[in-house]
């Protein structure tokens, strides 16, 4: 399942990426009240030549709900319970902004493994993740198998999900990310990270936040936003002991971005605070982030005007995201100078 809500580039990539690596599986597309005709048009169109491919199309996204993704767990809830009418036992689940890279029967039949070590899981977590991760107190490892496991989660909002757990246990999505993570974490519930990552998010990427957005879609040439992963790479991925990370295999293809990959909307300094944790613990050349153009030929570099895209925008990385949170602090600063006095 692909759910959504407007930046139709990424929207539509998304939606490809799936049915390509997915030729033959059902596939259904929430879309969350976008505002884009034409996007909408787009995916009822493809509905009506793919007899697998089903479309819900919601007609409001209230940010009244939450100011940062609007309704979109109410969209979820539909998409659950679909899933559950139609009696499926795993329900693979991306959003948007995502491109799925890679995908096999032997991914399923390693989940379940997970799962029957796990039984307290029921979110196998399938996005690749930044190395930035490793900076904080976000990851430990699992016993037994010795998969990856979030700290912080008891469910995630992207992934492989356990339908018979769910519906035995009264699953529900909150409002709000934080509140569903916390609340199943702290009932005894899990988030394992599968070993085989299949999902990319797209790098640096635009965002809705309050309902408007932030940022531009990226555009590229190519057939798909990031290069799917090759034999080879699938192969090494399942072959090497040690987690893949995103940078390790998400290639920008006809465009350039920085690494390591921010994957949500640059509006702070966390960032920069990743890259201050990585100098200290790595040497200062890890201190600024790099480019990384491999999807991209270098007689693409020369000859394109101006150059290929890029991400991050450089204004908003070294000017705005500071500027921004700067901002922040002094407001939450003078509320509670406020709150004193009064």
């Amino acid at each position: 399942m692909v759910v959504g809500h407007s930046l139709p580039r990424y929207f539509l990539n998304a939606v490809r990426s799936l049915r390509s690596c997915v030729p033959e599986g059902d596939l259904l597309v929430i879309d969350n009240a976008s505002p884009e005709s034409a996007l909408r048009a787009e995916l009822i169109g493809m509905s009506e030549v793919d007899g697998r491919l089903e479309v819900i199309s919601r007609s409001i996204n209230d940010v009244r709900l939450n100011g940062k993704v609007g309704s979109l767990y109410a969209a979820y809830e539909v998409a659950f319970a679909r899933a559950l009418e139609k009696r499926y036992g795993l329900l693979h689940l991306i959003q948007s902004d995502f491109q799925v890279l890679w995908w096999d029967d032997e991914v399923e039949a390693r989940a379940m493994e997970i799962y029957d070590e796990h039984p307290c899981c029921v979110n196998i977590h399938t996005a690749l993740l930044s190395r930035d991760i490793l900076l904080g107190d976000q990851v430990e490892v699992a016993q037994p198998g010795g998969v990856l496991r979030l700290r912080r989660f008891g469910l995630t909002d992207t992934g492989l999900y356990h339908l018979g757990r769910w519906a035995s246990t009264g699953m529900q999505f909150a409002l709000d990310e934080t509140i569903h993570a916390e609340r199943y974490r702290a009932a005894g519930l899990e988030v394992l990270c599968h070993p085989w990552p299949t999902d990319a998010p797209i790098p640096w990427p635009a965002a809705i936040r309050g309902g408007r957005r932030m940022g531009r879609e990226v555009r590229s040439t190519a057939p798909f936003l990031l290069r799917p992963a090759s034999p080879e790479t699938i192969a090494k991925v399942k072959g090497q002991a040690e987690h893949t990370w995103l940078e390790d295999i998400c290639v920008p293809w006809g465009w350039v971005c920085a690494t390591p990959m921010l994957t949500t909307s640059l509006d702070s300094v966390d960032y920069w605070v990743s890259r201050y944790r990585d100098a200290r613990h790595n040497g200062l050349r890890h201190l600024l982030p790099r480019p990384v153009a491999g999807g991209a030929s270098w007689w693409q570099l020369m000859r394109s005007w101006p150059p290929l895209q890029h991400r991050p925008s450089v204004v908003r990385l070294v000017v705005l995201a500071p500027l921004l949170e700067l901002r922040r602090r002094l407001l939450a600063r003078f509320v509670a100078r406020r709150g004193r006095r009064s």
